[in-house]
């Protein structure tokens, strides 16, 4: 028997492999593109929800500011004058 012959099989078997591995990694890239676009998406939603949670925050901040000088007006307007 010659060697080609001997080989042959062996060789297309190896390929066969690695085409079947390149299809399961092209497939697997596919499934993690659309898993990191998903995860991408909800990063986002949950940056915009901070962005708004700090937002509000600014704004409480400045009433309780607001508050606190009202509230020291309103402590100096009942103080007795020494």
């Amino acid at each position: 028997m010659s060697e080609d012959a001997t080989t042959r099989p062996t060789i297309e078997t190896v390929l066969e492999r690695v085409n079947a591995l390149g299809d399961r990694m092209n497939a697997l890239g596919e499934r993690m593109g659309e898993g990191f676009a998903a995860v991408h998406t909800r990063l986002n939603r949950m940056d915009e929800r901070l962005e708004q949670m700090d937002t509000r925050l600014d704004r409480t901040q400045a009433m309780v500011h607001e508050m606190r000088a009202d509230f020291r007006d309103f402590r100096a307007q009942f103080k007795e004058p020494a």
